[in-house]
């Protein structure tokens, strides 16, 4: 990272005349600069309230305790920079670039992080959202901030103030919501997977259709809370290990395997534990005592079972795309409305690879399942114990063995 730098003199003496004129000064000119580039630049306490900088770079650069009230700061880019204690109420923040930024303590009041219309160089345009990414927010005040489809995956809002703040749509998988305040918030369809909320408040938040998977709810008062089609754990019975490792298990996907960790519990005893609507994708369960465990509508995509012990556990509704159940115990488990169908694979810069990945059912014991309404695709079944297993309404598009139940 370059070292920062004082700004050269034309910026300063551009940034004096704004002073004179935010100050009502004849000699004053407003600020208004269109994709210019201040990158790396020290402008800590610079009085930038009403200016004009759309595009403008302001990569790496110090702006602690700046204040760009009303600032017109579209698609701006702030990555990395440094707007702890800064104000930016009621500033036009559509389609900024905040990954990685610090914002700790600064004030967003009403501001608009909106989505921005981009015009690329063909002329077109389209709709970029803005982008908090790993952003440091706490204590920040967000207060009725226009936040819909923004993006703060993994980002640190510990005790940041969102009341009444507009989030719909936004991706807050992996981030830091301790003692946030969500009140009256409105949530609706927003991403939550693997978020930490212990302490927060809701009360009368909107969390309709929201996504809490790997959520542990347990100590976040709902009362009042609009959770209607939203998807969240029946209960709250996994040991604090467990949940330590969901949250370290959703930081893995939503940064696509470079922070976090994947779920391992290889071995573990699990019977009867609550893993509904978790978010579980290329976990590994292999050899787990998960007798009576309950995986109902949970997204379980290319996680591994091999030789686990599953008699009565429940998948109905789940989503096991690619699965493994090789050897797995599945006597008397139940897979109404599961998916057991092909999952295609993708490179680690998620190109698509053109292959595909079905479920694996080899020497598993499916002796009295039940897997009314399931659908399985492509897969083998020809070295499985199926005796009393319910296939009644199942879809067994190009299975083998299924002759056998």
């Amino acid at each position: 990272m370059p070292e920062l730098k004082f700004p050269p003199q034309l910026v300063t003496v551009a940034l004096s005349k704004h002073a004179a004129w935010a100050g009502g000064r004849t000699e004053g000119e407003r600020l208004q600069r269109r994709g210019e580039d201040f990158s790396f630049l020290r402008l800590d306490n610079a009085k930038l309230n009403d200016a004009v900088l759309a595009r403008c770079l302001f990569t790496g650069g110090s702006l602690v305790k700046s204040e760009m009230r009303r600032a017109d700061l579209f698609a701006a880019d702030f990555m990395h920079a440094d707007l702890s204690g800064a104000i930016l109420d009621r500033s036009d923040l559509r389609g900024a670039n905040m990954m990685k930024t610090v914002l700790r303590g600064a004030s967003l009041n009403q501001a608009d992080l909106r989505p921005g219309q981009i015009v690329l160089d063909n002329g077109q345009s389209k709709a970029q959202s803005a982008n908090l990414t790993e952003a440091k927010l706490d204590g920040a005040d967000l207060r009725s901030a226009q936040l819909d489809e923004a993006n703060l995956s993994v980002s640190s809002a510990t005790g940041a103030n969102f009341a009444n703040a507009s989030m719909f749509a936004v991706n807050l998988a992996g981030a830091d919501l301790t003692g946030a305040n969500l009140t009256s918030a409105r949530l609706r369809d927003v991403n939550l997977i693997g978020a930490r909320m212990e302490g927060a408040l809701l009360q009368g938040a909107d969390l309709r259709g929201a996504n809490l998977r790997n959520v542990d709810l347990s100590k976040v008062n709902l009362k009042g809370v609009d959770l209607s089609n939203s998807v969240y754990r029946k209960s709250a019975n996994l040991p604090t290990e467990i949940e330590v490792i969901l949250h370290a298990h959703s930081r893995w996907i939503a940064t696509g395997g470079a922070e976090g960790a994947r779920a391992v519990f290889n071995g573990k005893k699990l019977a009867g534990s609550d893993f509904s609507s978790c978010d579980l994708r290329g976990a590994e369960l292999n050899g787990c005592d998960l007798k009576g465990a309950d995986f109902s509508s949970a997204q379980l995509l290319f996680s591994s079972f091999l030789g686990a012990e599953l008699n009565k556990a429940n998948f109905d509704q789940a989503d096991l795309g690619g699965v493994n159940f090789t050897s797995a115990q599945l006597a008397e488990a139940t897979f109404r409305g599961a998916k057991l169908v092909g999952a295609p694979l993708f490179s680690a810069n998620q190109q698509a690879t053109g292959r595909t990945l079905y479920p694996i059912l080899i020497d598993a014991d499916l002796t009295g399942a039940d897997l009314r309404g399931a659908v399985l695709d492509h897969v083998d079944l020809s070295r499985s114990k199926l005796g009393r297993a319910n296939f009644t309404g199942a879809d067994l598009r190009h299975c083998i063995g299924v002759s056998a139940a």
